[in-house]
């Protein structure tokens, strides 16, 4: 193996794609470059650009070994994504998650998938259960799906492609796929009972390193013939990587992108989760339990703010409370406590300026977190990471919504890539990076609002169930 100071992390997200290249010693991000994550509507399908992002890849990893001797490449992406190989090629394209189903299909998966008590996967729209995909795939496709020999997780895909290994890890399965049991850490009945276990790659652990890069790949990148191709992990999960081992648990982390995710790490593992709410019991990278709750809060926060991208003032937060201008859920097309719902405001008026709506998805941001906290049984610190976690008044605003728990906001911007880098194990003395304290804001009168807000949640529940 090259004596290498230069970790490169392959970091897919549903949006954006990125290379961040880490050195090993310094901590130091020596290169760093992206691309837009684009999905193609078809044919056959609604499918994921696999080609356009291997050669985005292939040209950055040969810009940034033009820079730096890089010794190892790790890889994270988005879960709810699954490939299906016919030996060393796609059987077919890589279904994207926002892919939807004929009624029939999803009728008859929804009576084959295992009851949410031994899966802790709720039953979730378009592919966010990548069983659904599969199954889907078999009715329409049975030839293509005849011919199939591997199954692998998208991080593992990228990793084989990489090195030629073929595998499978644990923390994309246990990331609301329907086909694992995360109590008995084993393949839930479905995936037993339809020969699909079978069909997935060996496991491996993370931060296993699976091979060196393939020769071919060496050559045209200009990367050294032994770089080590490491498993690879979920994306959130590799959120969590720095924090495990570091931070007294219980903790939560509020990990931001196009999701918010929210995991309750060290606390309850059995709290009582509602599979109507987007609560799931995720894997981390040691097949531990990790109660979770989601909704879609980078989509929507770009929804409600049309775009503009300025953090608001408190001033602004202040005058948009006391507005009572509200946003009720949901602003999504899929997932969520209130995935059901199609989002609406309430004294739209009150929104004149740019900084207005910056300011009402803020706040509509705060009380989603804090929401979904209440539902994992949260205890101990928070931890804002990712793109939230620049936003002061949106972190500022759960510590007024949480007084019986402090708040941080994490100094790092590159918490996923981080945290994959630190699975290599050659992250020297590394340590959670720093978070600062987050005080709650006086007389906001956030709690009043939230009363208001819980109340028109109340309403729709109670609309939704009649």
């Amino acid at each position: 193996m090259t004596d290498a100071r230069a970790i490169a992390v392959i970091d897919i997200g549903k949006t954006n794609a990125k290379l961040v290249v880490w050195d090993a010693n310094t901590h130091a991000i020596l290169f760093e470059t992206s691309c837009p994550n684009r999905s193609i509507d078809g044919p056959p399908y609604r499918h994921l650009d696999v080609e356009g992002l291997w050669g985005f890849y292939k040209t950055a990893l040969k810009d940034a070994a033009g820079q730096t001797l890089i010794g190892r490449i790790v890889v994270t992406t988005h879960g709810a994504t699954v490939t299906v190989l016919a030996g060393d090629e796609l059987a077919l394209p890589v279904v994207d998650y926002e892919n939807t189903y004929a009624p029939e299909i999803n009728h008859a998966y929804d009576s084959a998938r295992d009851d949410f008590a031994d899966s802790q996967s709720p039953c979730l729209p378009a592919g966010l259960n990548f069983g659904r995909q599969i199954f889907a795939l078999e009715q329409t496709f049975p030839e293509e799906m005849a011919r199939a020999t591997d199954f692998l997780p998208y991080p593992q895909y990228w990793a084989w492609r990489l090195s030629g290994i073929k595998a499978c890890e644990v923390t994309s399965l246990g990331c609301h796929s329907d086909l694992w049991n995360p109590y008995h850490a084993d393949w839930s009945q479905l995936a037993k009972a339809r020969g699909w276990a079978g069909k997935f790659a060996p496991m491996r652990g993370a931060s296993d390193v699976l091979g060196n890069i393939l020769p071919e790949i060496a050559a045209e990148t200009g990367l050294p013939p032994d770089c080590e191709i490491h498993c690879g992990i979920h994306d959130s999960n590799a959120s969590l990587v720095p924090l495990i081992t570091k931070v007294e648990q219980p903790f939560s982390l509020v990990s931001s992108g196009t999701w918010t995710i929210c995991f309750s790490v060290g606390g309850d593992a059995r709290p009582q989760l509602d599979e109507h709410r987007d609560t799931l019991c995720n894997v981390d990278l040691n097949g531990n339990v990790v109660p979770s709750a989601r909704f879609m809060g980078g989509r929507e926060y770009a929804f409600l703010a049309e775009g503009h991208t300025d953090n608001p003032d408190l001033s602004d937060i202040k005058l948009l409370i006391a507005s009572e201008c509200l946003a009720i859920p949901s602003f999504a097309e899929v997932g969520g406590p209130f995935g059901y719902h199609s989002g609406h405001l309430i004294n739209k008026a009150a929104l004149r300026t740019e900084r207005d709506k910056v300011a009402l998805a803020t706040i509509y941001c705060a009380l989603m977190i804090d929401y979904a906290l209440e539902m994992i049984s949260s205890e101990g610190p928070v931890i804002f990471e990712g793109p939230f976690a620049t936003n002061t008044a949106m972190c500022q605003l759960l510590a007024s919504l949480r007084t019986d728990q402090q708040i941080f906001a994490s100094k790092d911007s590159s918490g996923t890539s981080y945290g994959a880098a630190i699975l290599t194990g050659r992250m020297h003395q590394h340590q959670s990076h720093a978070a600062a304290r987050i005080d709650p804001i006086a007389d906001t009168g956030i709690l009043a609002y939230k009363n208001l807000w819980r109340h028109k949640l109340l309403m729709i529940d109670k609309n939704h169930k009649h």
